[in-house]
C-alpha cells in the first residue's frame, strides 16, 4: 500500500480503540470528515455536530490518544505475518462490505479466499450429535465439485466438523474467530488451524492479543453472516449464536437454510423454530440446497468416497484404525495406553485418520472407526 494508505490505515485502527467509537459510528465520522486522520485533526465544535457523536463524545475523541494502541497492533502484525484488511481494499471481504455494521479493519491469516465465487457459512450446535456431523459430511461433500469456500466460527461441534470436512473434501475454509490471532479458542483446534492456513485461513476483527470474551461472538457471528451467500444451520437449540447467525443473515439478506430434525430433539428445535418463523428454508440434503441457490447438481455422497475407500495409512495410523475397528469406540486415553503413543503424537494420528474419513470423533475425546 501507499504511504498514504497505511497512514488512513494507522488512523483508522486508533479511531476504533476510542471508547464508544464502533464500526458504524467510526465510519459516519470517516464519511463526513473525507478521512480518519481527519477525526483527529477536526476541532471539538465540528465534532460535536456530526450526527450520533454530540458534546461528550466529542470531548473523549479530543482528549483520547489511542495511537499507542494502534502502534503496538500494527507492530504485532508486521512481526507474526498477519494480514491486515481495510474496508477500503481490494482484499476486504465485498459481501461483507455491504452490510451497513461491517468492520473497517480486519485482521487475517492464510490463503484467505475472501471473494470467493460461492461461500457457504455452516453453523450449528457445539454439542453436535451424530445425526448433525453425518448431515455435515454429507452437505459438504454434494459441495465439493462446485468450488465452494466453507465458512464457519472455529467452535465445538458442527464449526469444527464443518471446516474439518471442507479439508476433507479439497474445499477451501475459513474460521472466524471470536478472539484475537494470538491464540485458538479452542485450544484442542490447533491442528485443524494450523490446516486451515494452507487452504483457507482465520479471520477476526480483534486486536492480536484479545481473548475470547463472552460479548466478543456475536460479533463473531455479523462477519459470518454478512461474508457468505448462504447460511446452513445444521443443528441448533433454540438460543445460540448458530440462531443468531441465522438472524443476523436475514437481516443482511442472505439466504438461510436449515435441517429438520426430531419433533422432540433438543437441537433441532431452533432449526424447527427457524422453519416456523419463515426464516430459513428447509433442506434435506445437498442437493435441495444446490437447487434452491441455482448452483446446479452437486455430487453424491458414493461418488465422493470413492478415492476414500482405500486409503495408504502410516504404521501409527494402521495400529490406531485396527483398535478402533476391533472396540468400536475408544477415548483418547485409552488408546494412548494400548498404542504406548504420547497424547501429542497420537492427537496428530487421530487427525490424520480423519481426514481420510477413516473415523469419527466423538464428544468426550472418544473416537469411531467408519
Amino acid at each position: 500500500m501507499s504511504p498514504m494508505n497505511q497512514t488512513e490505515i494507522f488512523y483508522t485502527l486508533s479511531l476504533l480503540q476510542i471508547p464508544g467509537i464502533g464500526s458504524l459510528l467510526a465510519r459516519k465520522l470517516i464519511e463526513r470528515l473525507g478521512s480518519a486522520e481527519a477525526v483527529f485533526k477536526t476541532g471539538r465544535t465540528k465534532l460535536a455536530t456530526t450526527p450520533g457523536i454530540g458534546t461528550l463524545l466529542a470531548d473523549v475523541i479530543v482528549k483520547s490518544k489511542p495511537f499507542d494502541i494502534a502502534e503496538k497492533e500494527l507492530k504485532l502484525v508486521d512481526k507474526h505475518g498477519v494480514k491486515l484488511l481495510h474496508y477500503e481494499s481490494e482484499d476486504f471481504p465485498i459481501r461483507l462490505r455491504q452490510c451497513a455494521d461491517h468492520p473497517l479493519i480486519l485482521f487475517g491469516k492464510g490463503a484467505l479466499p475472501l471473494n470467493a465465487n460461492r461461500i457457504v457459512a455452516i453453523v450449528g450446535t457445539r454439542s453436535a450429535t451424530d445425526y448433525g456431523r453425518r448431515l455435515t459430511e454429507e452437505l459438504v461433500r454434494g459441495l465439493t465439485a462446485l468450488n465452494v469456500m466453507v465458512l464457519s466460527g472455529l467452535a465445538y461441534g458442527i464449526d469444527v466438523h464443518a471446516h474439518r470436512m471442507a479439508l476433507q473434501n479439497g474445499l477451501p475454509t475459513v474460521g472466524v474467530l471470536g478472539h484475537g490471532l494470538g491464540r485458538i479458542y479452542p485450544a484442542t483446534h490447533r491442528q485443524i488451524a494450523d490446516k486451515m492456513l494452507e487452504h483457507g485461513g482465520l479471520l477476526t476483527e480483534f486486536l492480536y492479543e484479545v481473548g475470547p470474551d463472552k460479548e466478543n461472538f456475536p460479533k463473531r457471528n455479523r462477519i459470518v453472516a454478512g461474508m457468505t451467500d448462504a447460511v446452513v444451520v445444521i443443528e441448533a437449540a433454540t438460543n445460540g449464536g448458530a440462531l443468531i447467525t441465522a438472524s443476523l443473515a436475514n437481516d443482511y439478506n442472505r439466504d438461510v437454510f436449515a435441517y429438520p430434525g426430531k419433533v422432540h430433539d433438543t437441537y433441532s428445535a431452533g432449526c424447527h423454530k427457524l422453519v416456523r418463523a419463515n426464516k430459513a428454508a428447509l433442506i434435506t440434503s445437498a442437493e435441495d440446497f444446490c437447487d434452491a441457490m441455482g448452483w446446479g447438481v452437486p455430487i453424491t455422497v458414493s461418488s465422493s468416497r470413492q478415492g476414500l475407500l482405500f486409503p495408504e495409512l502410516e504404521m501409527e495410523e494402521q495400529v490406531v484404525y485396527d483398535l478402533l475397528k476391533e472396540h468400536q469406540q475408544l477415548g483418547i486415553d485409552m488408546l494412548s495406553m494400548q498404542t504406548s503413543l504420547s497424547i501429542s503424537k497420537l492427537s496428530n494420528v487421530l487427525l490424520g485418520l480423519e481426514f481420510k474419513n477413516m473415523i469419527r470423533s466423538l464428544p468426550g475425546k472418544q473416537y469411531q472407526a467408519l
